[in-house]
């Protein structure tokens, strides 16, 4: 094996790993937003996407979503790696099971119960609060912002200036 042969393969070898960890986001819609007010499940800080799992409230925000066999309807938002999560403060202490959250996600083209969060605000209400029917934790006072975004309208993507 020639000296250029075993280079390559040697970085394909410790590439490889790097290169099948990361995946496309074509799965998600970009061109749209559906947000969300919910309630924490679990929170998975994986190093390539942190993510949320929660359970939908529904619009009157007195009742968690639930499917056609009264199971509660369980969503996995996908985040910015878990590094980029702690700096804006998302962490599983600063999310503990049971937190109620707003957030606006770019939905999965296969109609699977997750999304991304793109640049979408995510806002956290006080504990042992909830949002008026219809409203978001950004309308509660007192509720914490992580990042710098608004929360997105529902619907499609708003171009920026």
């Amino acid at each position: 094996m020639s000296v250029r042969n075993f280079i390559a393969l040697a970085a394909l070898v410790v590439l490889a790993p790097t290169l099948q960890a990361h995946h496309s986001y074509a799965v998600y819609d970009g061109t749209r937003y559906m947000v969300f007010t919910g309630v924490i499940v679990r929170i998975v800080p994986n190093a390539a996407h942190f993510e949320l799992h929660y359970v939908p409230l529904n619009e009157q925000r007195d009742a968690l979503v639930r499917d056609s066999k009264g199971q509660p309807q369980v969503w996995i938002a996908q985040m910015e790696s878990s590094a980029e999560a702690f700096r804006h403060g998302i962490t599983r202490e600063s999310f503990p099971q049971g937190t109620v959250f707003s957030m606006g996600m770019h939905p999965r083209r296969d109609g699977t119960l997750s999304g991304d969060r793109g640049e979408a605000g995510l806002f956290q209400c006080p504990k042992g609060t909830k949002p008026a029917p219809g409203k978001h934790c950004d309308s509660v006072p007192g509720a914490k912002r992580f990042g710098e975004a608004d929360l997105p309208a529902e619907g499609p993507v708003k171009k920026k200036p």
